[in-house]
């Protein structure tokens, strides 16, 4: 069992605190809401992204932004890589065309049987034999070839059917081809207005296969990375959008801040009731909140401070709040390079098992695309520094307290089962100060300067939320809303016109007006304050 997931499962509460001031804090720069965010065995987010030694992306930072969801996790949490369920997705969609474009496609090509043989038998005779892939025929594997590495920019085949010059657009046509454009125009050309639908078939499975070929196997070629543990293996690109100096430049920027309140109350052997100032109260484990290590014993806090005989407060302060984005590399048709390549996905969702031309599935992956599901990522978090800490107690220990910290060399403490120091917990200063009058003793834990606004390989961010991403679910969450069937998603208008399906904002306000409408008329309306649909006949507005 993960003890971190365990641990931030418990204390769901403050994570939701904290992103709750953290969407205040950053409601001018969010382009999605923020979602509860709860920390696994990749730590927090190691923001430095680009090495300084050798100003290769750092592969920290590259195992956290490439990773997917874990399905059905709240908070949410990071899990394997995304490709794996990319791949498994985009290798079982192939593009079909209806059955009356492909009985008008067939009449074509039988027409033009003998220049496609021509076409065939003379680049055999030139490059060898073509052998058929998954989703090609020979043919079409000669054609897109033609068409994306004989071109700069790359083609297609309907733009080559009409072309005036056909050695100006094939452009980079080798020296052994030149024999092959003429036969090929010939066959083109016998295609005739059937071009749309063959270029459709050929260029759609030409883009399929290459873009799985480049996250399948990432080279230099195809827009691969080198991260930097290793000089010879690539990987699927990922980018941080988010300049490494706005980050730091974030980060140093103290002042801009968000702060947690808490008072304590011992309520067992083994819990502690947790009030936070403005929200929930709760209990949580003692270990899963907060630990003090002092002189080797990790127990302090729970043997001395948080005793029922004493009223203590935990105030924390986060600064340098800041956002960072970053997501996959979108493959693009005119180059040939990268490989996210959301849209067959996506639009074989939509298209399910209707007779149209487009993308489908063959056969259905067994993925759940639904908000929630494998098929997801993050596209930005919220960090801070990590954070400082002022623990005040009443007591009638107090003196003894604070003479136990002033004499500690070495204090180690963690929050929700992390420590607060990277992979030490005892690089926080520690400072204690006392009341007579009120017996109370505070004690005051600071990060190192290292850790504020760290310029390093291993300098890393407390994560205070999260913007996901889940290509697959708008698209099929819409296709239940017209299919009047209801969806448990929640569905919400906020006071700025935004709307949201569930915790995922809507592209824009005038599609998810659209959305609504749609979900309407599906049922006599939706919850209203963001609560989600239950049932068929329940009734409300959408707030405001």
């Amino acid at each position: 069992m993960n003890t971190e997931l365990t641990v931030e499962s418990e204390a769901s509460d403050i994570i939701d605190a904290l992103k709750e001031q953290a969407s205040t804090l950053l409601a001018s720069v969010l382009t999605e809401p923020l979602t509860d965010f709860s920390v696994t065995s990749l730590g927090n987010f190691p923001y430095y992204w680009q090495n300084p030694n050798n100003l290769q992306f750092n592969a920290t930072t590259y195992g956290w932004i490439s990773s997917a969801l874990t399905a059905g996790a709240a908070p949410v949490t990071l899990d394997e890589p995304f490709t794996n369920v990319f791949i498994e997705a985009l290798s079982k969609v192939v593009y079909k065309l209806s059955t009356a474009d492909q009985a008008a496609l067939n009449a074509a090509q039988k027409a033009a049987t003998d220049q496609q043989f021509a076409l065939l038998k003379l680049w055999t005779s030139i490059y060898g034999p073509v052998a058929a892939s998954g989703k090609q025929q020979p043919i079409d594997i000669i054609m897109s070839t033609i068409a994306t590495t004989w071109a700069k920019p790359a083609t297609d085949l309907y733009t080559i059917q009409q072309s005036k010059n056909l050695h100006k657009l094939l452009n980079l046509t080798p020296a052994s081809g030149q024999p092959v454009l003429p036969v090929f125009a010939n066959y083109l050309n016998a295609l005739g207005s059937s071009i749309s639908l063959q270029n459709a078939t050929t260029m759609n499975a030409g883009y399929l296969s290459t873009a799985l070929s480049n996250v399948q196997s990432a080279t230099a070629d195809n827009g691969g990375m080198l991260l930097d543990d290793s000089a010879t293996v690539y990987h699927p690109a990922f980018a941080v959008s988010t300049p490494l100096a706005d980050i730091i430049n974030g980060l140093s920027a103290t002042s801009n801040k968000i702060e947690l309140n808490m008072t304590i109350n011992r309520t067992s052997e083994s819990e502690l009731k947790i009030n936070i100032e403005g929200g929930a109260s709760f209990e949580i484990p003692i270990a899963s909140f907060l630990t003090l290590s002092v002189d080797g014993s990790a127990s302090y806090f729970s043997d001395t401070i948080a005793t029922s005989s004493n009223t203590v407060s935990v105030k924390m302060t986060f600064t340098g709040v800041t956002l960072v984005n970053y997501g996959p590399t979108a493959f693009s048709m005119a180059t040939g390079l990268n490989w996210s390549w959301m849209k067959p996905i996506t639009d074989a969702i939509k298209n399910g098992s209707k007779d149209i031309s487009g993308f489908a599935f063959s056969p259905k992956p067994n993925i759940d695309f639904s908000e929630g599901g494998p098929f997801s990522f993050l596209t930005g978090v919220a960090i801070s520094n990590y954070p400082s800490v002022v623990i005040t107690v009443e007591s009638d220990s107090y003196e003894s307290i604070e003479k136990t910290i002033e004499q500690t060399v070495s204090l180690g403490v963690s929050f929700l089962g992390i420590p607060l120091g990277g992979g030490s917990e005892s690089t926080y200063s520690h400072d204690a100060s006392s009341s007579s009058s009120s017996s109370t003793v505070t004690i005051t834990l600071n990060p190192p300067p290292s850790m504020v606004a760290g310029t390093n390989e291993s300098s890393t961010g407390w994560v205070l939320g999260a913007e996901t991403s889940y290509p697959g679910a708008v698209q099929s969450n819409f296709q239940i809303a017209v299919g009047l069937g209801y969806p448990a998603y929640q569905l919400y208008q906020d006071n700025t016109g935004a709307t949201y399906c569930s915790a995922k904002k809507q592209k824009s306000h005038a599609e998810g007006a659209k959305f609504v409408k749609a979900c309407l008329k599906a049922h006599a309306g939706t919850s209203c304050n963001g609560k989600p649909w239950i049932a068929d006949n329940q009734a409300g507005t959408i707030w405001p």
